[in-house]
């Protein structure tokens, strides 16, 4: 009896202690959880401790920003800051390298810099500073994200183009564009637009000498004067077009007299798409329907929100070459207001008026002729980036407002600005602006090579700049289907159909790009026009020279 008894206070002795040790083992995993969330939780103390930290560095960032920008007013004895001395300044507080400082504008349009620092995070904080001094952060705008998914198959005949000028390199709109960049051997200039003759503008500086005027209705827009420079290379003058930094976006309408209507202002996007005339976009999202579903998955740069729309700089002038950029962000660039021709018995080109264009030339010794125009100014072959910036800004309000240029038929002579000597004064329905402040020969004369290609095309030809890889004179385009090889902004697939105008994409046995048509090309010349050829020479074919002035 007692053995037995024993025997049960041993039994419920056990049970005690493994019940206890469950006990134990449960508060012990409650205090951890406790402490791991006291510990790491959102208001936890390692998470306090980190933002305390960022908070700090946040706090002396900024602080070591304001004094650079007290100390930069200082330097200027009571006049605006300069970008000189806020780097000065800059570089007192942060490493070389680890600041930049870029010309701007902020949302309400005042004028400033932009400041760039990562010294404690490598994507860079962004600070505007206005010219007063004043400091504030600078958000970087996002495009709203397209719905995962291929869009409807919409129709992309009808389109209209608008375009928001950015300020200095930055993506700050602005009504005003970026004033044209002069070098040595630049002259800026004004016609006589009964005449043709040129007047030297003597305070080139001002903003007298050209405008950017944006058309109101549905007609066409001949009030822009574009800025225009006279260069002298070898005692010879040619002529060159300002085109300045912008972004982008396209609206596509589901007809015609949809699109007019916008265009007129008797139809507003809000109504447009509550009653189905627009289809879709080609924005900082990529090209997608109404829904925001994306239809072509092509990457984009930094967006520029104007009014909830996303806008997309114009890759011309930005530092991507895989899109037809440059080496680094511009605030414009020059445009050969005429196809080249030749000074002759050498091997520099020339673009002036009433002059046969050069042509039966290889593309390859076009690219290296049009490089060694004016090293100095930067000069080389007009990329497909270059010539959809122009194409654009043309089709634009700032430039024809959507009414297409003529054709320059003038025949087999192929004179420049659509006949001899001062033709150009009476041929104004072939210009980008519908005056002489425009460029000529986009539309027609001959057709024009321009420094892209299909990377895996025979390349022969044009052995002197094509050998597959993008670069700042030349763009590389990985495919053969427009729809899926195109880059934005090169006047193909966005607009490709475009007022009739011709569209042939590149491929393998014919890999390099031509643009405009030529002059028996009729309605299908135009300058949303692309075809394809093998780079040899021709004699129907020509070209023209950019200018990548810093």
């Amino acid at each position: 009896m007692k053995k037995e008894k024993i025997s049960n206070m041993k039994r419920d002795s056990k049970g005690i202690t493994l019940i206890a040790l469950v006990i134990t083992i449960i508060v012990l995993l409650i205090l951890a959880g406790v402490t791991i969330a006291t510990l790491t939780g959102e208001n936890g103390i390692l998470t306090r401790a980190t933002d305390a930290r960022e908070q700090t560095e946040l706090a002396d960032e900024k602080e070591k920003i304001e004094l650079s920008a007290v100390g930069a007013l200082a330097k200027e004895n009571g006049g605006e800051i300069s970008q000189t001395s806020l780097e000065e300044e800059l570089g007192k507080y942060f490493e070389n390298g680890k600041y930049a400082v870029e010309p701007a504008t902020n949302e309400d349009g005042t004028e400033g810099y932009i400041v760039t620092i990562t010294e404690n995070d490598s994507n860079g904080r962004k600070y505007f500073i206005d010219k007063n001094g004043n400091v504030e952060d600078y958000i970087v705008r996002e495009p709203a994200e397209p719905t995962e998914g291929t869009g409807t198959n919409f129709n992309m005949s009808y389109g209209v183009i608008e375009v928001e000028f950015l300020s200095g390199t930055s993506y700050n709109t602005t009504t005003t564009p970026n004033h044209p960049v002069l070098k040595e051997g630049m002259t800026a200039i004004t016609y006589n637009e009964t005449t043709g003759e040129t007047t030297n503008v003597s305070n080139s500086s001002g903003t007298d000498w050209y405008s950017y005027v944006a058309g109101s209705g549905a007609n066409d827009n001949n009030a822009s004067h574009w800025a225009n420079a006279k260069v002298t290379v070898d005692n010879v003058d040619s002529y060159f077009v300002w085109i300045p930094r912008y972004a982008y976006r396209i609206i596509y309408f589901n007809s015609l007299d949809s699109e007019n209507a916008y265009r007129a202002g008797d139809l507003t996007e809000e109504k447009a798409l509550e009653d189905g005339n627009i289809v879709g976009y080609s924005d900082a999202r990529g090209i997608v329907d109404t829904e925001g579903r994306t239809k072509s998955g092509v990457a984009v740069q930094t967006a520029i929100s104007v009014n909830d729309k996303y806008f997309k700089t114009h890759p011309a002038f930005e530092n991507n070459v895989d899109y037809g950029g440059w080496s680094s962000k511009l605030e414009g660039i020059w445009v050969a207001k005429y196809e080249a021709s030749q000074v002759s018995s050498t091997t520099k080109p020339k673009f002036e008026a009433g002059a046969s264009s050069w042509r039966s030339i290889t593309t390859g010794d076009m690219f290296t002729y049009a490089k060694g125009y004016n090293e100095t100014l930067e000069s080389h072959l007009m990329k497909n980036s270059e010539w959809g910036a122009v194409a654009y800004l043309t089709e634009s309000k700032y430039g024809r407002n959507g009414t297409e240029i003529a054709i320059n038929n003038n025949g087999t002579t192929y004179y420049t600005g659509g006949g001899s000597e001062t033709a150009y004064v009476n041929n104004t329905n072939q210009s980008s602006t519908g005056n002489v402040y425009g460029i000529y020969d986009l539309s027609g004369n001959a057709y024009e090579y321009v420094a892209g290609y299909y990377s895996g095309g025979s390349l022969p030809n044009g052995n002197s700049f094509a050998n597959g890889t993008s670069d700042a004179y030349s763009t590389a385009y990985s495919g053969t289907i427009a729809s899926s090889a195109y880059k934005y902004g090169d006047a193909t697939y966005e607009t490709s159909g475009w007022n009739s105008d011709g569209a042939d994409f590149v491929y393998s046995s014919s890999p390099f790009f031509l643009r405009g048509g030529v002059y028996g090309s009729a309605s299908s010349a135009g300058v949303f026009n692309f075809y394809n050829y093998y780079a040899s020479a021709n004699r129907a074919f020509s070209f023209r020279v950019c200018l990548a002035v810093q």
